[in-house]
């Protein structure tokens, strides 16, 4: 599964990242053993990336993305799920983002 994460503000989109795989890794235990997140795309303007993830684990990143930034001012959500990769990279070019009324 491919998953299409807004982040805010868009720059933190490397921190985010980590913290996305520390809460995987927290919240799957030993179900994502040989198994890992896989960055497909990061759009660092527009503070989105794209997570290739296996579909048995995609509750966990789904709590994981709920976690992520908590401790800081950064806020992450997910704009949509999709199966394919060129469907994923296709709507995270042309779906606007989410944050954009935040955005000076």
């Amino acid at each position: 599964m491919y998953v299409i994460v807004d982040v805010y503000p868009g720059d933190s989109i490397d921190k985010v990242i980590t913290d996305l795989n520390s809460w995987f890794r927290l919240f799957s235990g030993k179900d994502a053993i040989g198994s890992e997140l896989k960055v497909i795309a990061k759009y660092e303007g527009k503070g989105r990336v794209v997570i290739q993830v296996p579909s048995n684990l995609l509750k966990y990143l789904r709590s994981a993305v709920i976690m992520a930034g908590r401790e800081s001012d950064i806020t992450v959500i997910t704009v949509k799920v999709t199966g394919t990769i060129r469907k994923a990279l296709a709507i995270a070019s042309s779906v606007p983002y989410l944050f954009n009324e935040f955005v000076e």
